[in-house]
């Protein structure tokens, strides 16, 4: 069974104004390779996802904003920054 999950930003993240995807993804034991479609407003991003995901078995949907990075060192620090909160040291 799919499902559809929003990312819910925590206080700090200022999303607001920003693009956002949906990627659709097997579920249940299905095989096929996932993708992503957007841009899109939120809304419009979660209500695309929520009414595939009800109309098709073995579809989850993963609703996220769309980061505005512009250069390799954006790219960079964010991965440092997901590593830093993987593994605190």
């Amino acid at each position: 069974m799919g499902g559809v999950v929003v990312y819910e930003p925590d206080d700090e993240t200022e999303v607001e104004g920003l693009p956002w995807a949906v990627t659709f993804e097997a579920s249940s034991g299905e095989e096929w390779a996932s993708f992503v479609c957007g841009p899109y407003e939120r809304e419009d991003a979660v209500g695309l996802a929520e009414a595939v995901v009800s109309q098709r078995t073995g579809v989850s949907a993963i609703v996220e904003p769309l980061l505005p990075v512009e250069d390799v060192a954006d790219v960079l620090a964010t991965i440092d920054e997901l590593r830093e909160e993987e593994d605190p040291e």
